[in-house]
Formats: C-alpha cells, sequence, structure tokens
C-alpha cells in the first residue's frame, strides 16, 4: 500500500510451484516460476498479462546479491501471453501511475554429475563377459 492506494493483492496462489494471479489497479498479471532452479541448466517461465487498460511495461528479472539482469521486458496495451526459457526470480508490472513490485525467492541448486553404465544384460554370471556403454 503507497498512501491510500494498494498496488496488488494476490488473488490466488499456489505455493508448491510459485505462481501468483495479483490484480494491480484493474489489471491482472500472472509470472509462474519453478520453486528449485538448477544451476547450469535453461528453466521455463511464463507470462502473462490480461486487461490491460493502459499500455504497460512488464519486467522480469533475475536478482543475485548486488547484480541484477533483465530477462525478458515488453510493452503493451493488449494482453498476452508467453512462455521463455531462462531463469527468473523478479516480476515488476509498471504503467503510467503506478508499479508494482513482487518478489519470489528461489532456490538455484547445483547437481552432482553422475556416471550410469547401460548392460546389453540385467544380470551376469560370475566369469561372463558383456557389452556396457557408458552414457
Amino acid at each position: 500500500i503507497v498512501g491510500n492506494k494498494k498496488l496488488h493483492q494476490c488473488l490466488s496462489s499456489d505455493q508448491s510451484d510459485n505462481s501468483c494471479l495479483c490484480e494491480s489497479v484493474c489489471r491482472y498479471y500472472m509470472v509462474t516460476i519453478p520453486a528449485v532452479l538448477e544451476a547450469g541448466a535453461q528453466t521455463k517461465f511464463c507470462a502473462s498479462l490480461l486487461e490491460p487498460n493502459e499500455t504497460l511495461t512488464m519486467t522480469v528479472t533475475l536478482k543475485s546479491g548486488e547484480k541484477n539482469t533483465t530477462l525478458y521486458e515488453k510493452t503493451s496495451s493488449e494482453e498476452f501471453h508467453e512462455s521463455h526459457t531462462n531463469c527468473r526470480n523478479i516480476s515488476m508490472v509498471h504503467g503510467f501511475t503506478d508499479v508494482v513490485l513482487f518478489f519470489r525467492k528461489v532456490l538455484i541448486k547445483a547437481y552432482q554429475p553422475m556416471t550410469f553404465i547401460q548392460t546389453d544384460k540385467p544380470i551376469y554370471l560370475p566369469g561372463q563377459t558383456g557389452n556396457g556403454e557408458l552414457l
């Protein structure tokens, strides 16, 4: 709330996938992101803007420490629904009269590489030879 004006309210929220549909001065927007991102891998996020009553700019930014990286920015006066392959953290929608910030923390997890060997048989008897493939 800024002054007497409520900038946004969460209409529905699903903590399992970190999505939230927000209402902002007769505008609706939604940005969905996974709760856990794999380090070094690409991750898809979706951005939607519904019923805009003016030209708006939606900006999705990844914030890590003091560094901000803009991943997506779109200015539109019409509805849109788009999917993008990048890692996301913050969404911001602003119009002529207000700025709405919606922050969502996500975990970026590094997984250790694993080795898997696929063989031509499920079970070998002692002394048997076989073929294996490193995957």
